[in-house]
């Protein structure tokens, strides 16, 4: 929770639909998708045959530091996706080079293509194989890292893991930074990586779409749904204090004015079947709310655990649900590109849409979103993301 308001002056995004806001936001209008064939991670079952991947995003135009050549891939996302923000917030690097300048970032997962040729080199060759130059890109934090030596700054520098909600909570811990006073300007947001690991683990729980039968696609809120796609990508803002933003006259992109963080009765490695415990939280942000951008992936539970949430959270027909999932996929950071997507939402007076609905669930009392972005008044939205284990990270937002 807060109680100043938080400016978001700057929105940088990396992601298989486009690369910075401006791309990022006409591909999400016209209902492109980024899931597509990806013959690189077929196994032999045949699962999956599709991803949301980020191909070719400019990294080494983006990244000024020395330090790119040393960077992993995930860091390389989240360092360009900080580069794009911070120019979208016509900030100088030295404006950032300070120790009152903060960065949250959060990775659910890490490196996982170099950790594990890592420890695949070590138990082959042994310990004498292990780089010094790669191991420090293995801990969780390197991202966070290295966005603060390309920009200077030497203020709080935190790392956020939590599963699902790893993006929103990244993104409410920073506002709790401002808030409190301990930093004026943080550099916010998360990342995750698609590599082979991450499907095997995804397929051993049989998780994917098409594994349990149906079809294989993403389609959140849709009837026929039959498990989650998976994808990656990366998404940072440049947050300040709201009246410190507006002394300086800075451009708002949107204001986030509440975050929630709590837990609800969940099995240990699944999303909630029901998740009634989260009204009573939830319900002073979603109070007059237009928009609600969920954390819909596709997966029958946890896709009926929101529907039945927001249905007895809002009165029926109040506000439009969207997830962006049918267009990035699900990965742990996503919740900090659905964050994006909400401010741009608010700026542009326009509800982002459900790509690939086609039969929306007959019993849900909401408005579902249309298959491209379409213009409506908005003053309030809901960001609100529910992680396996029951984590519940929810953001209020509204127009500048």
């Amino acid at each position: 929770m807060i109680d100043s308001p938080i400016a978001v002056i700057g929105i940088g995004i990396v992601s298989p639909i486009g690369v910075g806001r401006t791309a990022f936001w006409k591909a999400l209008c016209e209902g492109r998708s980024g899931i597509v064939p990806v013959e690189g991670l077929a196994r032999r079952s045949g699962f999956p045959r599709i991803a949301a991947t980020v191909g070719e995003f400019g990294a080494r135009d983006l990244i000024k530091s020395a330090q790119y050549r040393r960077m992993d891939r995930l860091s390389r996302m989240a360092v360009a996706a900080s580069r794009l923000a911070v120019d979208d917030a016509r900030l100088a690097d030295e404006a950032l080079a300070g120790e009152r300048v903060g960065v949250v970032f959060g990775t659910a997962l890490g490196n996982c293509e170099e950790s594990v040729a890592h420890i695949e080199r070590v138990l082959t060759r042994g310990p004498a194989a292990a780089s010094p130059m790669v191991f420090p890109n293995l801990v969780m934090n390197a991202p966070a890292g290295y966005i603060a030596m390309e920009f200077g700054c030497t203020g709080l520098n935190l790392t956020v893991a939590q599963a699902e909600v790893t993006g929103e909570h990244a993104i409410a811990l920073a506002c709790d930074v401002l808030d409190s006073g301990r930093a004026d300007l943080v550099l916010a947001g998360a990342g995750d990586e698609l590599s082979p690991v991450v499907v095997e683990a995804y397929h051993r729980t049989r998780a994917l779409a098409g594994q349990r039968g149906g079809r294989e696609w993403s389609s959140p809120y849709d009837v026929h749904r039959s498990g989650l796609v998976l994808g990656e990508g990366a998404a940072m803002l440049v947050l300040e204090p709201l009246e410190r933003a507006r002394a300086r006259s800075a451009a708002v992109h949107a204001v986030i004015d509440g975050t929630r963080s709590f837990a609800v009765p969940s099995p240990r490695y699944d999303w909630p079947v029901r998740a009634v415990a989260a009204q009573a939280p939830l319900s002073g942000l979603a109070a007059g709310t237009e928009l609600i951008c969920g954390s819909a992936n596709s997966s029958r539970r946890l896709d009926r655990c929101e529907l039945d949430l927001f249905a007895d959270l809002l009165p029926a027909g109040s506000a439009h649900l969207t997830s962006i999932k049918g267009a990035i996929g699900e990965f742990g950071a996503a919740g900090a590109l659905t964050a994006g997507a909400a401010c741009l939402a608010l700026g542009e007076q326009t509800v982002p849409p459900l790509c690939h609905l086609q039969t929306p669930e007959s019993d849900a009392p909401l408005r579902f979103a249309p298959g491209r972005g379409v213009a409506t008044e908005l003053t309030h939205a809901i960001v609100c993301g529910v992680a396996r284990g029951g984590s519940v990270v929810a953001l209020s937002m509204r127009k500048s």
